[in-house]
């Protein structure tokens, strides 16, 4: 039985019958309440935090709707969560873990 070595630009990888897969991310939709008539400066801001993939204005009980991907729920708990509580507009944040 061969042995393999994994390089250091395989961290994130894992095999499987000697093929490398990248690790899976992790995702969670984001459901934000803004201030009134902050929506669209809130859509603007969440655009420049790397972890969101995707944002969408909404209309109904939440304004504003966002996808954030990242390594581990962890990291998305710690980095882009904090990031976007931390923008000024937002009155609210229902967090969604997709596992």
């Amino acid at each position: 039985m061969e042995s393999s070595s994994i390089s250091s630009t395989q961290i994130n990888t894992f095999s499987s019958e000697n093929k490398f897969f990248e690790k899976p991310k992790r995702n969670a939709f984001v459901f934000i309440t803004t201030k009134s008539e902050a929506s669209k400066k809130t859509l603007e801001d969440l655009k420049q935090i790397d972890c969101v993939s995707e944002v969408y204005l909404s209309h109904g009980v939440y304004d504003i709707i966002a996808k954030v991907t990242g390594e581990s729920t962890q990291h998305i708990r710690e980095g882009a969560l904090r990031k976007i509580k931390d923008i000024a507009n937002i009155k609210s944040v229902l967090t969604l873990t997709i596992i």
